[in-house]
């Protein structure tokens, strides 16, 4: 069969409409089935209704309880892989009959879900400097019994709209979703270390081909098109935009690959797309009159490919983003201690583009969760039944002294400090910042960097980490970088920063510094930077200055301050060397250098009133 566009089957009156392409000229049709999958009434479409290979038709007779549905061409019968819903493809519980799945009959014409979805778009679209993306795995948000959500939505599209609370707490701008399209998830796979197939097992993932104009049934404790349709919305009212994860393979179809973005944009309102795999036309979606100002983010694609201006035409919109694993080791390595690692560092934290916008963060679905990569150095796999040998072997992590869980206090301490280290990076870096699902308040996997085919609480999000001390004080920690960065628009700007006094200020936009002021030391074996960023040149014309200061040596370190136009003074707002009070406030007196302790964070401003050239007056504060 060839199907190369929507097909549509739903009941109008008394009849079925549907529209669909088949290969074939002669003998094709659909198959009717009741509520259980019995009593098939076999529909041959006449070729007289053919306009090339597509049929258009009205059906009567077919009886309302026959709401199921199958394609045949000639001999072979399977179900609409276009289908907007399907059943039977329950594969969390078992193995899944591929001859019982069947398409849905819609209860009326898609047109009024284009109608209602219109209503309920998001009116505006954050500009990816100032995004903060949540990614998440629908299952496993709310799976587990200790998430507060009730049993029959633990798992599903509703659960996530029971935890929007938590989720708007963080000040998300968007969240994304690991594939959440129909898919039969349980598949044989090939043994990484000896290529021959093993036991059937869950993709848990779900990074597959699968059914992919329809939510996933697995994921809905109702309906699952009216339950998604119900989360989109509900996100929306938070001015929350919704991010949709799909995998293609290299040979799928370019015309049907749009037809699918289109598909989940029209229908349901969906704001972007995590675009994965082969058969991407990155060129062609800006031009698209549905997908043009939509989300596009990509991984393995060459950044030459993207257009110049993803959004309406004779507009600067940057719709488009890319996500680069280069902030995850580059942050690691340096935050390690590890020589030759302050150049790339200093680079991922100003990595920045004015045509398209950098996805940053400290873990993703694969490899280590955040606070696995301060506690292991090496994977413990052996749960995914291939002899612990699958995953990332090289984390180019640091388990701070003790490998796995431990009671000891220094230890924890370091970790710690570790952790509160590498997310005042994150969102002091330039680009969009991106926490993983749990990682918010230190979710672990106990060291399992790939549970790709593991449906227990392993993948699940563990609840309880939330209320225990430091899960609760990385939490808040995050909603203070997240306020602190949108109010300090030079560590979130629309073009690469230039380091350069490129408006005579008397000051770069941002400028590197060593233990003295104005030296900046980038030899290899040093490991401390401080970052001054000029305010003057933000959007907002903030006339403060901030200074970032990072020292991952293993031993504390006296940074000179930069002096500033009188009469400002230095006050220090964060300082992850103060355990429990890294948010602390204190200003620094008549002093000329501030200390850091070894493997710790500064961030300082420069505050007061002061004339500027031309005797306006400004209050940075």
């Amino acid at each position: 069969m060839d199907h190369r566009t929507e097909p549509r089957c739903f009941r109008e009156d008394d009849e079925i409409v549907f529209c669909g392409y088949f290969s074939g000229e002669k003998d094709c049709g659909l198959i009717f089935y009741d509520r259980e999958g019995q009593d098939p009434i076999r529909v041959m479409l006449p070729e007289s209704l053919r306009i090339g290979r597509q049929y258009s038709v009205r059906i009567k007779g077919i009886p309302e309880d026959h709401d199921r549905y199958r394609l045949y061409d000639q001999k072979s019968e399977i179900p609409d892989p276009q289908a907007f819903c399907l059943c039977g493809l329950s594969s969390f519980d078992g193995p899944v009959d591929p001859s019982r799945i069947f398409g849905k009959v819609l209860d009326r014409a898609p047109v009024e879900e284009i109608l209602s979805v219109s209503a309920g778009r998001l009116k505006t679209t954050t500009p990816p400097e100032d995004d903060f993306l949540y990614l998440l795995h629908v299952r496993g948000f709310t799976k587990n019994p200790n998430s507060g959500v009730s049993r029959d939505k633990r798992g599903t599209f509703a659960g996530i709209i029971d935890k929007l609370d938590h989720i708007t707490s963080l000040h998300v701008t968007a969240v994304e979703l690991m594939p959440a399209y129909e898919m039969i998830a349980r598949e044989t796979f090939h043994s990484e270390l000896t290529g021959e197939e093993e036991k059937e097992r869950i993709n848990y993932w779900g990074y597959k081909q699968g059914y992919y104009f329809a939510p996933r049934s697995d994921y809905a404790a109702g309906d699952p098109c009216q339950e998604f349709r119900e989360l989109v919305n509900a996100l929306h009212q938070k001015g929350i935009a919704l991010i949709m994860q799909f995998w293609f393979p290299h040979d799928y179809p370019a015309a049907l690959l749009t037809a699918v973005l289109r598909h989940w944009v029209r229908f349901y309102g969906v704001d972007g797309f995590h675009l994965i795999g082969g058969g991407l036309q990155v060129e062609s979606y800006a031009s698209d009159p549905v997908l043009s100002g939509i989300r596009m983010y990509y991984e393995s694609v060459d950044p030459e490919r993207l257009p110049s201006n993803h959004g309406h035409s004779g507009t600067s919109d940057r719709t488009v983003s890319l996500y680069r694993d280069e902030f995850l080791l580059s942050v690691r390595h340096f935050l390690k201690g590890d020589d030759h690692s302050l150049g790339r560092f200093f680079g991922a934290m100003i990595q920045n583009h004015s045509q398209y916008g950098v996805v940053n963060y400290l873990a993703n679905y694969d490899g280590f969760r955040l606070y696995d990569s301060v506690s292991y150095e090496h994977r413990v796999n052996e749960a995914n039944g291939e002899n612990g040998k699958d995953g990332i072997e090289d984390n180019v992590t640091w388990n701070c002294g003790t490998e796995g869980k431990t009671r000891k206090q220094s230890v924890l301490k370091l970790r710690r400090k570790q952790i509160f280290n590498a997310l005042t990076m994150l969102f002091c870096a330039q680009g969009t910042p991106m926490l993983y699902a749990g990682d918010e308040f230190l979710d672990t996997q106990d060291g399992n960097n790939n549970p790709y085919c593991l449906d227990d609480p392993v993948s699940w999000v563990n609840w309880r980490s939330e209320s225990n001390a430091l899960g609760e004080a990385a939490e808040e920690f995050i909603r203070f970088l997240v306020k602190y960065r949108r109010t300090h628009q030079m560590l979130c700007q629309p073009a690469p920063l230039r380091l350069m006094d490129y408006k005579a200020f008397g000051f770069p936009d941002l400028s590197a510094h060593g233990v003295d002021a104005w030296q900046p030391d980038f030899h290899g074996f040093t490991h401390c930077v401080g970052m001054l960023y000029c305010n003057l040149y933000a959007r907002e014309q903030n006339p403060a200055f901030l200074y970032c200061i990072y020292n991952c040596h293993w031993e504390s370190r006296r940074f000179a301050l930069p002096a500033v136009p009188k009469p400002l003074s230095w006050t220090v707002v964060v300082d992850t060397g103060k355990s429990g009070e890294e948010t602390a406030e204190y200003r620094i007196r008549g002093e000329k250098s501030v200390l850091l302790e070894a493997r710790s964070c500064m961030i300082l401003e420069a505050r007061g009133r002061f004339h500027m050239a031309g005797g306006e007056e400004r209050t940075p504060f």
